[in-house]
């Protein structure tokens, strides 16, 4: 377990980015609810084609990375990442806080090991190219949404949602969109959440037919 807790951390980190800030910001797109969107799938994608897994969906992830993040990344740029914010949970309570970090760890147990290794080797690329205001390359950027987005696709699809449902649970969303929008560029953030959406359904696309029970 302890090899898993530094590429599920990473994987929390991009969950309630996604849970707190892009939905903050605009709504799903027409015919489409927020809960069914993140049912499908939450998080960003993937660096190694996964045993299980179509070469073809592997390929379609890989793309659909790159292009979220050419079209999120000046919304990335715009985020204050020392900001102690992202550290402390404002008004999180602890126990909830416990439950979906629980959650994640179920999930990331049941991630295809290659996957898992691709995304903990991206993470560690990254880290070492963090400038000083926390920021990373657009490579580097690149390479975690394609290694996080194989993971996904590589676990039971009920398991995305749980983890999803329990950071909801974490802070509300309503608690902090209005203070999160007003730090950057509203055309940014809506383009990042289109990306975004499209994304997840690349990801949804390749995720194995699991049993919900």
């Amino acid at each position: 377990m302890a090899k898993l807790l530094p590429c599920v951390v990473a994987m929390v980190a991009v969950v309630a980015l996604c849970r707190f800030c892009l939905p903050a910001f605009v709504p799903p797109p027409a015919g489409q609810s927020l809960r069914r969107g993140v049912h499908m799938s939450t998080a960003v994608g993937a660096a190694a084609v996964l045993g299980a897994a179509p070469a073809a969906f592997a390929d379609k992830i890989d793309d659909a990375a790159t292009k979220l993040s050419a079209a999120s990344y000046p919304f990335l740029k715009e985020i204050d990442w020392t900001s102690s914010v992202y550290g402390s949970l404002p008004n999180a309570n602890p126990v909830k806080v416990l439950a979906a970090i629980n959650k994640a760890l179920v999930m990331g147990a049941s991630m295809d090991s290659p996957a898992l290794k691709a995304g903990v080797l991206a993470h560690v690329k990254a880290i070492g190219n963090v400038d000083s205001k926390g920021m990373i390359p657009l490579a580097d950027y690149e390479a975690i949404n394609a290694a996080i987005g194989h993971m996904v696709a590589s676990v039971p699809k009920k398991q995305v949602l749980d983890v999803y449902n329990a950071f909801a649970d974490v802070v509300k969303k309503e608690e902090v969109g209005t203070y999160m929008q007003s730090l950057v560029n509203d055309a940014d953030a809506r383009a990042a959440y289109r990306a975004f959406w499209e994304f997840k359904d690349v990801v949804a696309a390749a995720q194995h037919p699991w049993p919900l029970a």
